[in-house]
């Protein structure tokens, strides 16, 4: 079934190793991230995928190459111990980290491929995306890939100032002012103390040298209710002239479309 939107992804991904094979699903890798919460499901360790494919779960038209395997913090080192021995060390190794990137800590978290194919993964603590979640706050995709609940992950986003992620999920999911106003917490003054302890890693992921400018996250209170209307009114702006904003509800949403869960789509 076709994707309902201007921007489909549902080609082949670029591969990154060379001579290996490309991921289930044309490159997607649908097989192979559900063998992995598999192994961490029976190892008694809740998961749920975060990142792009969320993203792309509510409706975002990205393309990443990575999955984002998000465990809580009290299991994230066990994970991580049981991918760096046997048996899995025989079937995964670990991979290239990634260049840091803004207000994140990304590249200093284990980045794993499947031997012999191009597969990538990232496990994830919990702090990263200030998040704390059971079985109850998780729901499955039609390939039964766990991803957090839309509250609990747009407040996630808003909570760890990741407005373009959340900019995403908007436009993916067409949220309104009033969603908002029912579903998340707009009237706290953020995450203050996650903020700064956030910092803290920042810095010390840089090897805490003074030198260097690391982009961190804001300290002092914020309007969560501002940020929140700034982003879904610029929704229609956002469309850009190459787009009708007769025909699109957002830059990736239809008129008319429905929720983006329940389309067939083989990648998610």
């Amino acid at each position: 079934m076709p994707l309902e939107g201007p921007i489909p992804t549902s080609g082949r991904i670029v591969l990154a190793k060379p001579g290996a094979r490309p991921a289930s699903y044309s490159g997607h890798g649908i097989t192979e991230v559900l063998d992995i919460i598999k192994i961490l499901e029976d190892a008694g360790i809740c998961c749920c995928v975060t990142g792009g494919h969320a993203l792309n779960y509510y409706g975002a038209k990205l393309v990443p190459m990575d999955w984002q395997i998000c465990v809580s913090d009290d299991h994230f080192d066990k994970a991580s111990a049981m991918f760096q021995s046997k048996p899995l060390n025989e079937v995964y190794e670990p991979w290239v980290k990634i260049q840091p990137q803004i207000r994140t800590l990304m590249h200093t978290y284990p980045r794993y491929t499947l031997k012999g194919v191009n597969f990538f993964f990232f496990l994830v603590p919990a702090f990263e995306y200030c998040m704390q979640w059971g079985t109850s706050d998780l729901e499955r995709s039609q390939q039964n890939i766990p991803y957090p609940k839309l509250q609990l992950f747009a407040q996630s986003l808003l909570d760890t100032q990741r407005q373009l992620d959340l900019t995403n999920l908007v436009d993916g999911m067409d949220l309104s002012e009033e969603w908002g106003n029912e579903h998340l917490d707009l009237d706290k003054p953020g995450e203050l103390e996650y903020a700064k302890e956030k910092n803290k890693r920042l810095i010390a992921a840089c090897g805490g040298r003074p030198e260097i400018s690391v982009p961190q996250l804001r300290v002092t209170p914020r309007d969560l209710r501002q940020e929140w209307q700034k982003i879904v009114r610029e929704k229609k702006q956002r469309i850009g002239i190459k787009l009708s904003s007769h025909m699109y509800l957002t830059r990736f949403r239809l008129v008319g479309s429905r929720d983006p869960r329940l389309l067939e789509r083989v990648y998610i």
